[in-house]
């Protein structure tokens, strides 16, 4: 068991520390609310100690921000007062207990473990719950109910994190792929409607739907996340919510879920096909360099909605950028603001010496544990922050979200086929209709092409293609890699959020 004890005048305690070392607990120590956020970021415990009163950051809001980065953490606050008020403001911040100085060791020892009880309490709980909420599962009938039943099964996942059993995570697991599958279909079923407006927001219409209402009533910065999937919307969101009301809604990525095409078609306010038709000089074949004409396909959209207003356009692919554009960005006039991040590939490079990036890869959990201690101190969150404090309104979104493969499915063809591992295009392609959507006609999805020959295949659930020969070879070197491009849940249900400055 790991505990974090956070207390300015933690010599006082040692005498206890040493005793609970003596029980077999780990203890860490912080001596500064500060510092304590920073650890309770940066490593899992499962307990902490928090002192109700400290210089600068007092306890109460210390608590606050630690339930913010993870709502599942058990603190105990250590308090000098019994006051009524006081405790119903504590557990008004989500404390666990608390312990009322002086006390003695055995008094400590009670609180642990009466805390830690309620921990394995919680979990038996949560085990019933989880099997009520499925044992009436009846498959979403729209893209309405789907999103909600993607935010349950996010929800799940990251309360699983913390307090499910090995066997309710392995039938969490089971569940999200049944899901995926039967997104998969209802998406193969429902997708040409979508396009002909019959369905939820997609890439295309994200700007007249969501953000022009906004613009309306006054300037807004507009960031987008490359590659950002719901589970770390809520986690980073969790951080922000110290600065900003947040108001979270939903759309769909048009297909492939990929940036040329969704990032394109969201500053265009066009499909991909209606691109190449009308601005054939801002689209390209070649693989590098589809999506700088972001800025050109974006005044097109403005004067597609008759407005005459200022905007500006910041693409930040690395921290250096970053850090050379922060002041720009956040003085910035204009009435509407575009920074485009490259999030998720800047939360990869944060890995200190690259060396743990197979151990990061392979457990999500780590991954977003990186997120919530990385967000926080970057540079990126020094943008919102001040942003909040120049009451900017700013609208928060990605082009679309990502998934872990798991199945390789072989595909056949020329030897022009794109090399993307979610979708493909190229003349006589052949894959199995279980595992892709092949399109012998792109334009029936309004999708560009070269060439009448070029057919499109686009993986469903967690598929990725391979080439038949050395099969076992591509197998190995892309499972369980990080994708996008498909049909999955993770990758076509994407948040967009409206934040308006405490």
């Amino acid at each position: 068991m790991k505990i974090l004890w956070i207390d300015d005048e933690i010599d006082l305690l040692k005498p206890f520390i040493y005793l609970l070392q003596q029980e077999g607990y780990e203890v860490e120590t912080a001596t500064s609310g500060e510092d304590g956020v920073e650890l309770a970021r940066r490593e899992v415990f499962d307990l902490i100690f928090l002192d109700e009163i400290m210089p600068g950051v007092d306890g109460l809001e210390v608590l606050r921000k630690i339930k913010n980065e993870n709502s599942q953490q058990i603190v105990v606050m250590v308090t000098k007062s019994e006051e009524e008020d006081l405790m119903k403001k504590a557990y008004g911040s989500w404390v666990d207990d608390y312990i009322t100085k002086p006390f003695s060791f055995n008094q400590l020892l009670s609180v642990l473990n009466r805390t830690l009880k309620r921990r394995s309490i919680i979990s038996e709980q949560m085990a019933e719950e989880y099997a009520t909420q499925f044992r009436t599962f009846s498959e979403p009938a729209d893209y309405l109910e789907w999103v909600d039943y993607y935010k349950s099964i996010v929800s799940w996942d990251l309360r699983l994190l913390d307090y499910g059993s090995n066997d309710l995570k392995v039938l969490q697991k089971e569940k999200k792929h049944e899901a995926n599958a039967g997104f998969a279909k209802y998406i193969e079923n429902n997708y040409r409607d979508f396009l002909n407006g019959k369905g939820p927001t997609l890439s295309n219409n994200l700007f007249a739907y969501a953000v022009l209402p906004v613009l309306k009533e006054g300037p807004v910065h507009f960031v987008l996340f490359d590659s950002m999937r719901l589970d770390q919307y809520y986690k980073l969101s969790n951080s922000l919510r110290e600065f900003f009301e947040i108001n979270t809604e939903f759309y769909y990525s048009i297909l492939p879920t990929a940036t040329p095409y969704s990032r394109n078609s969201l500053f265009s306010g066009l499909l991909p096909l209606e691109i190449l038709q009308k601005f054939p000089q801002y689209w390209s074949f070649e693989e590098k360099g589809q999506n700088r004409f972001e800025k050109e396909l974006f005044a097109e959209l403005l004067k597609k909605h008759n407005l005459r207003i200022k905007y500006s356009y910041y693409k930040l692919s690395s921290i250096q950028d970053i850090e050379r554009s922060i002041n720009s960005i956040v003085n910035d006039k204009a009435d509407i603001v575009i920074t485009v991040i490259n999030f998720f590939d800047l939360l990869l490079h944060s890995i200190p010496g690259r060396g743990d990036m197979k151990g990061v890869l392979d457990d999500e959990r780590v991954l977003l544990n990186l997120l919530g201690y990385w967000f926080p101190l970057s540079p990126i969150f020094e943008i919102f922050k001040r942003l909040s404090k120049k009451q900017r309104r700013i609208i928060l979104t990605t082009d679309h979200g990502f998934i872990r493969v798991r199945k390789p499915t072989i595909i056949y063809g020329g030897r022009s086929i794109s090399p993307n591992l979610r979708y493909k295009y190229g003349p006589a392609l052949r894959v199995d209709n279980k595992t892709a959507l092949l399109l012998n006609n792109p334009g029936d999805i309004s999708l560009p092409y070269e060439d009448p020959s070029v057919r499109f295949a686009i993986a469903k659930e967690d598929y990725y293609f391979i080439y038949p020969t050395k099969p076992t070879e591509y197998e190995k070197e892309f499972k369980f890699t990080f994708q996008h491009g498909g049909i999955s849940m993770e990758e076509m249900i994407l948040p967009y959020a409206i934040m308006n400055p405490r």
